[in-house]
């Protein structure tokens, strides 16, 4: 299990570093329909709750590897390498919002691969993701000792994300807050 998680690591450092992924199959290519992603999802939450929580840790796990080598060390670069990721792999189209003064940002996701033209089930769906996303400022501040914001004084030394909006809630769009 471990080298596979060390390919699909170093296939995410590729892609945050810009650089073209090799396919994984000959025939099909790399498309997958998201229908398949929501049964295996979708069928772990329904299982069970604390499969919400596993998914949530290993996101956190795998974010975590991935960021401790990121070469990054200012929040705004940090969080593009995140976007560049999850476009490319068409998890969803990412708008990202810094708000230094309040020490918060936003990591919104649209169309998300998960999520989009999910009813209303009053309840957050993308505990993956808000892992991955928590892991990786972690493993950027764990090897940098730090994340800075451009223009402002001071630094990051811990984060804390936060799925408030959910397609599956009722939202347009799947937002993560981060708190720094």
């Amino acid at each position: 299990m471990e080298k596979i998680v060390e390919d699909l690591a170093k296939d995410l450092r590729d892609i945050a570093d810009g650089k073209p992924l090799k396919s994984k199959r000959k025939e099909l290519g790399e498309e997958v329909n998201i229908r398949f992603c929501r049964m295996i999802v979708f069928s772990l939450q329904w299982a069970s709750v604390g499969y919400q929580s596993a998914l949530r840790f290993a996101g956190m796990k795998l974010g975590k590897k991935i960021g401790t080598d990121c070469k990054k060390s200012e929040l705004s670069l940090v969080l593009e390498e995140i976007k560049r990721m999850l476009e490319t792999l068409k998890a969803g189209k990412v708008e990202i919002e810094i708000m230094p003064k309040l020490k918060r940002a936003q990591l919104k996701i649209y169309e998300s691969s998960l999520a989009a033209e999910v009813p209303n089930v009053l309840q957050k769906l993308c505990f993956f993701e808000e892992g991955f996303i928590e892991g990786y400022l972690d493993g950027v501040i764990s090897k940098m000792g730090s994340l800075a914001v451009a223009g402002e004084e001071g630094s990051i030394a811990k984060v804390a994300v936060e799925e408030q909006r959910c397609i599956g809630m009722g939202d347009d769009f799947c937002g993560f807050l981060i708190k720094f």
